[in-house]
């Protein structure tokens, strides 16, 4: 690729003029409106609410 194919390093300085700002009411938001669990090998019989007779998942069980 040739250095004219990289485009201006500098315009990225110009980038947080260009979006609009965050209001003040969404960035103090008291708890948010939903939770994403994502586990790796995780099945339904992996979990203590299920009834797996050694894995204590106490957190997991409140949700």
């Amino acid at each position: 690729m040739s250095p004219r194919g990289r485009g201006h390093p500098w315009a990225l300085l110009l980038l947080p003029l260009l979006l609009p700002p965050v209001p003040v009411a969404a960035a103090t938001s008291p708890r948010p409106s939903f939770v994403l669990v994502l586990a790796d090998d995780l099945g339904f019989g992996d979990l203590g609410s299920y009834g797996h007779p050694s894995s204590a998942t106490p957190h997991l069980d409140r949700l």
